[in-house]
């Protein structure tokens, strides 16, 4: 069982460092291709909102292991090609394709995290997953610091093959459930998980994708200041799925939520430099509210439907949040902190409202 939870962590790892990977070398690649190459990202998102649902759909009604080799496929093979081709239209198709696998991937990946991991420990293993994107997006900082952009994606593409090499390790599900759960409670858990993907969406991305851009603009040492932010995320995204499988995730997903509302209005609030800083380590730390949101909808979820469920729930959040997220904010008018600010609190608050009416998953006896 470890070995195949390593697996599927080092695969969701890869997938993370690829669908990042763009973001790192956009500024050089627009001063070959022009400011349309900046329009990849979002089209990644809306072709890992596309994908995400469609794999996950041949998953349950099929095979999660053969869709999980396709989602691989369509992730690395592109990666690679990005270091060859020479046409911007054709840098669209590749993003389209890498974000259709790489979210393809990460939703088949909550479910065989729920699946192969002993229950009073899934939100750690969840947490320790969705942590893997402030890995990825660590690495592909320092890659693009260390590689030329001839070299960037090529070494990029060679590394994220070791996936392939590890999927053999991963076995094919055969849970089902024993109960028919109603349409009615169906698309009641539907509704608010999609109103939570949105809400965690529209405040990871842009948090993660303008931070650089904001404490450049302030004048402050972004590299290293992200750097310390993606670490503190990370660990705080590891802490929050073992504190969750205690307290539960409602208790814990409210805690992470006050966090984040205090520090998004002290953010946009403040003037100071020094608490600008500090407010976006702290809402890096915040926004653990979603570090175990995969396990828990997996949860929630029975066997038959659980990849398409869970995957469409998370469809809205990545077409509203990942594709559009850092245009909504950037469209603002009040300059990018303030709009960084107001966008991070309506964020909060859409999760909050979510998690009311979600269900609890850890039981009593399941807690410690």
């Amino acid at each position: 069982m470890l070995r195949q939870i390593f697996s599927l962590l080092t695969i969701f790892l890869l997938a993370a460092l690829s669908v990042y990977s763009i973001s790192f070398v956009l500024p050089s690649l627009s001063t070959i291709y022009g400011k349309g190459i900046y329009f990849t990202v979002p089209l990644s998102w809306i072709g890992g909102a596309i994908g995400g649902v469609a794999l996950s759909i041949l998953a349950d009604r099929w095979s999660r292991r053969f869709s999980l080799l396709i989602s691989i496929l369509l992730f690395t093979l592109p990666l690679l090609l990005n270091s060859v081709i020479r046409d911007l239209s054709l840098f669209y198709v590749l993003w389209f394709l890498i974000g259709f696998g790489v979210n393809g991937e990460n939703g088949l990946s909550y479910v065989y995290a729920a699946e192969l991991s002993p229950p009073k420990y899934r939100g750690l293993v969840g947490s320790i997953m969705q942590g893997l994107y402030f890995v990825g997006g660590l690495l592909g900082l320092i890659w693009a610091s260390v590689f030329k952009l001839n070299l960037y994606f090529l070494s990029l593409g060679v590394v994220s093959l070791i996936s392939l090499a590890l999927w053999p390790l991963i076995p094919e599900s055969t849970r089902r459930s024993r109960s028919n759960p109603s349409a009615h409670g169906l698309f009641k858990i539907t509704f608010l998980g999609a109103i939570f993907s949105v809400g965690s969406f529209l405040f990871v991305v842009p948090l993660v994708s303008l931070s650089f851009t904001l404490l450049s603009l302030l004048n402050l040492n972004a590299f290293l200041l992200l750097s310390i932010a993606l670490l503190v995320g990370m660990v705080g995204f590891t802490l929050a799925g073992r504190i969750s499988d205690i307290w539960g995730r409602k208790r814990t997903t409210y805690m992470f939520i006050g966090v984040s509302l205090v520090f998004s209005v002290v953010m946009l609030l403040s003037g100071e430099p020094l608490l600008v800083e500090i407010s976006l380590v702290a809402l890096m730390v915040g926004s653990s509210f979603f570090a175990y949101f995969g396990i828990w909808m997996s949860e929630i979820f029975p066997p038959e439907i659980r990849a398409t469920g869970t995957n469409t729930v998370f469809f809205l959040g990545r077409l509203i949040g990942g594709g559009f997220g850092v245009s909504l904010v950037l469209l603002m008018p009040f300059g990018l902190k303030d709009d960084l600010g107001i966008s991070l609190v309506i964020s909060s608050i859409l999760v909050l409202i979510a998690v009311l009416g979600l269900p609890e998953t850890v039981s009593q006896g399941r807690k410690g």
